[in-house]
């Protein structure tokens, strides 16, 4: 995993990446009928689902998590990931998916970015891959959570 800015807290991550690493067993990846949100309740509310099943170049978010949905400021159900803007934490969260899929591990990424309001927004986040055959990447389990930095007078 990248190393992720001082201070920023891991512990989503870490608990998300432990109960991706559970669902694989022996398998190289965890399919989606492995998944049940009611395990991570704590996690899920900050998690989302990237389906690449249709368009693997250009996928969508299938599901997002209310607290998700409430830092993105909108609803993100079957939005492209293309069309979120890079400035928000939607955008950065989901910004290393290629990534993600070309390495066929889980990647963790954390910092900063800048609201259009002109706010400062530490987030951290991770995608981890997931496949319906075991084998191919069908998808990407992801979670992410931020907080803003108070204005300094």
């Amino acid at each position: 995993m990248d190393e992720m800015p001082q201070g920023m807290e891991r512990r989503m991550v870490l608990c998300l990446l432990a109960h991706w690493r559970d669902m694989c067993g022996a398998r190289a990846f965890p399919s989606f009928a492995d998944f049940d949100p009611s395990v991570i309740p704590d996690i899920w509310d900050s998690a989302f689902v990237i389906d690449l099943s249709e368009h693997p170049d250009d996928p969508v978010f299938r599901l997002a998590g209310d607290g998700f949905t409430a830092a993105t400021g909108s609803s993100l159900r079957n939005v492209r990931v293309a069309e979120v803007p890079e400035n928000s934490l939607a955008g950065m969260s989901a910004s290393f998916h290629r990534e993600v899929v070309e390495k066929a591990v889980p990647i963790s990424r954390g910092g900063e970015f800048v609201k259009p309001d002109g706010s400062t927004v530490l987030y951290r986040s991770v995608i981890l891959p997931m496949s319906d055959d075991g084998e191919t990447i069908s998808g990407l389990l992801g979670a992410a959570n931020c907080r803003e930095l108070a204005e300094v007078a």
